[in-house]
């Protein structure tokens, strides 16, 4: 593969029983996927299959919150990474998780809750790397390199042109963001992978997420973001009563996506309960950004 891979595997939100919930997985050039949400349960087992990702291949996941649509399926993940490292031939390395800092406790937690064990020698043992975005932090970086290892690094935001370091495939990058109602800790996230010449293809998924300040420059100029869109001001959504739940209007996406001057822009975590419908969103969003506007269905894949 030539290209970076990105393939949504749920567009959708709590409130749209049409969609999975979210979750979009980055297939770099050398195979190596990277998760970013995973959906509210085992829908994202179900998913990974029907997209062909082979699950031993995911070496990062990351997280945007600990809301039960992005979170829930980190043990279903988790078991199959475990499952799949039992194999003769079976990747038995470690797996990083990176989540927002106040929430990898309460994550941990969970998987264990939900599967006894799962961190004993006998399943995925101490192979899961915990990392943590805190709130005072502007960015929080991971590099992936080419000898297949991963380390933690001060998050550097290139921008269209620069090159990654001598080595690195990948760089991971995430900010803090606010979201909900009350308030979690939550985070958008940022992949600059490299092509085989050298090119970087840069990948913004934005997670649940109110108005930021610093987004724009987080996001300045990449090739895709991926930003949510879960009310529609044309279907009579009030955009400051949204903003309060820690969410935004697909115009307002619309406008972040051109004062960030980004190249392509897709909308997901619809809501088709409350009226949305691709066509509406889409042409929403175009009011305000001129370039190519996707609005994925789960399983929909592109090239960056």
């Amino acid at each position: 593969m030539s290209a970076v891979k990105v393939t949504f595997l749920g567009t959708g939100s709590t409130g749209d029983p049409s969609r999975r919930c979210g979750s979009t997985a980055v297939s770099l050039p050398d195979g190596t996927v990277i998760l970013v949400d995973t959906s509210g349960g085992n829908e994202i087992w179900h998913a990974l299959r029907e997209a062909s990702i082979d699950v031993a291949r995911i070496r990062v996941i990351v997280l945007t919150h600990q809301h039960l649509d992005h979170a829930a399926g980190l043990p279903f993940v988790l078991f199959r990474l475990a499952m799949a490292g039992m194999a003769a031939d079976g990747y038995r390395g470690p797996i990083d998780v990176c989540a927002p800092a106040a929430a990898v406790d309460d994550l941990r937690r969970m998987c264990e809750t939900l599967f006894p064990g799962m961190f004993t020698p006998w399943w995925i043992g101490d192979r899961v790397r915990w990392h943590g975005c805190t709130s005072d932090q502007y960015v929080w970086g991971l590099e992936l390199r080419d000898d297949g290892t991963t380390s933690p690094t001060t998050a550097r935001l290139g921008t269209p042109g620069d090159a990654l370091p001598e080595g690195v495939v990948a760089t991971i990058s995430t900010m803090a963001v606010s979201h909900g109602a009350p308030p979690v800790p939550a985070q958008a996230v940022r992949i600059d992978a490299a092509l085989a010449n050298g090119e970087v293809r840069r990948v913004v998924i934005s997670g649940d997420t109110g108005p930021n300040l610093g987004f724009t420059r987080f996001a300045g100029g990449v090739d895709l973001l991926i930003h949510e869109a879960i009310e529609s001001e044309s279907l009579g959504a009030n955009p400051f009563l949204v903003f309060g739940t820690g969410h935004v209007t697909a115009a307002s996406a619309g406008k972040v996506a051109a004062a960030s001057r980004v190249k392509r822009l897709a909308l997901h975590h619809l809501n088709a309960r409350t009226g949305q419908h691709p066509e509406t969103v889409r042409a929403e969003a175009a009011e305000h950004f001129t370039g190519e506007i996707l609005v994925p269905n789960d399983l929909d894949t592109t090239e960056v």
